[in-house]
């Protein structure tokens, strides 16, 4: 009797380890096999784009389509003032004007200032410089070095945070200063482009007085960036006037200069004065072909 327990025991055991390493043996079969992604899974896990789309312009803005930029200037008034360069440059198919700074560097970077000025004696007309209420335009900022450092410890090649002010002489004479901006944080420290920041200047004083006319002998204004986190250079588009009541104000259409109207006019009246003469030469030509018919 004792032999038969001991069998059937003996047997549960087995059969028990048997189940076990077969469980196992699946478990690890398992883990090991290659796992099948579907087109959704896929999909869900692709990385964002790159880049949010350009900002669409009001049809009345600067958008430096034309590659002209002969209205901005860097400007170097005091020793944070970075030096750099302006031009036009295509990003992704949208052309902006760009400051390319030169002199930022890792001693500077704490105080330096990006300084443009926008002459906007170019843009408007002298009676449309009163209506000016706001200034709106986007501006991005592209890193050229690695030195921003990230909360994981990792040096980065991003721009990080975008912000400044800006200023202008008003009617009174005095200098006024804009409210401050800043970045929207989109890509700021992801990329080595950001995405926009969109700015907007007023006049929070026109009422008083705070405002242009056309008695300023030169109207302009100033676009400061400050905080810079990293050597990066500096990106303006879509700059556009707005009235009190939020209408952008159409822009003063470029005139031909003086001396190309002069030749125009000129070359005008050359080919005039050479069709003329074609015409009475064969007039005449045609009298003499006439007459000798007649003659003969």
């Amino acid at each position: 009797m004792k032999k038969i327990i001991f069998c059937v025991l003996l047997s549960a055991l087995f059969l028990t380890g048997c189940s076990q390493k077969t469980s196992s043996e699946q478990s690890s079969s398992s883990e090991n096999s290659p796992v099948e992604v579907t087109l959704a899974e896929t999909e869900e896990t692709l990385p964002p784009p790159t880049h949010a789309a350009f900002p669409e312009a009001d049809p009345n803005a600067v958008t430096f389509d034309d590659e002209n930029f002969s209205f901005a200037a860097v400007v170097n008034d005091d020793d944070t003032a970075a030096e750099g360069t302006l031009s036009v440059e295509s990003v992704d198919g949208n052309y902006m004007l760009k400051f390319t700074d030169t002199s930022t560097n890792t001693d500077n970077l704490d105080t330096a200032v990006q300084k443009i000025r926008i002459s906007v004696g170019q843009l408007l007309k002298p009676d449309q410089l009163e209506s000016v209420y706001s200034i709106g335009f986007d501006c991005y900022a592209e890193a050229k070095s690695d030195l921003f450092l990230s909360d994981d410890g990792i040096y980065r090649t991003v721009p990080g945070w975008i912000g400044g002010g800006g200023g202008t002489v008003c009617a009174d004479g005095n200098w006024y200063s804009f409210s401050d901006f800043s970045g929207s944080g989109i890509n700021e420290y992801d990329l080595e482009r950001s995405d926009a920041c969109h700015v907007e200047f007023k006049f929070l004083l026109a009422e008083s007085g705070k405002k242009w006319d056309s008695t300023v002998e030169d109207v302009n204004f100033s676009v400061m960036r400050w905080g810079m986190q990293n050597i990066s250079d500096f990106y303006i588009d879509n700059i556009t006037f707005y009235d009190i009541e939020g209408n952008a104000i159409p822009l003063n259409p470029s005139e031909p200069e003086a001396g190309e109207t002069d030749a125009a006019d000129a070359s005008d009246t050359e080919t005039s004065e050479e069709t003329v003469q074609e015409s009475t030469s064969e007039s005449e030509s045609e009298l003499q072909d006439t007459e000798t018919e007649a003659i003969s």
